[in-house]
C-alpha cells in the first residue's frame, strides 16, 4: 500500500516545508531588526533637528541682542550729532 519511495518522498516534502518556514522566520526576524534600526535612526534625526532648532534660536537671540545694541549706538550718535549741530548754530 505504501511504497518505500513514498515515505522518502513524504519526508523530503516535510523538510522542504520546514526549510521554507525557517527561511520565513529568519526573514521576519531580519525585517523586525531592520524596522528597529529605522526607528532608532528616525529618533536620532528628531533629536538632531531639536538640537539644530535650539541652536538656531540661540543664534537668533544673539543677533537680536547685537542689533539692539547697534540701534542704541546709532541713537546715541544721532543725539550727539544733533547736540553738535545745535551748539554750532
Amino acid at each position: 500500500m505504501n511504497k518505500p519511495g513514498a515515505a522518502s518522498e513524504n519526508q523530503n516534502e516535510q523538510s522542504t516545508i520546514s526549510s521554507s518556514l525557517r527561511l520565513a522566520l529568519i526573514a521576519g526576524i531580519l525585517t523586525t531588526i531592520a524596522d528597529g534600526i529605522a526607528t532608532i535612526a528616525a529618533l536620532q534625526a528628531i533629536d538632531e533637528e531639536i538640537i539644530s532648532q535650539q541652536q538656531d534660536k540661540q543664534d537668533q537671540m544673539e543677533l537680536d541682542a547685537k542689533l539692539e545694541k547697534l540701534q542704541e549706538q546709532i541713537d546715541q550718535l544721532t543725539d550727539e550729532l544733533l547736540k553738535i549741530k545745535s551748539s554750532n548754530s
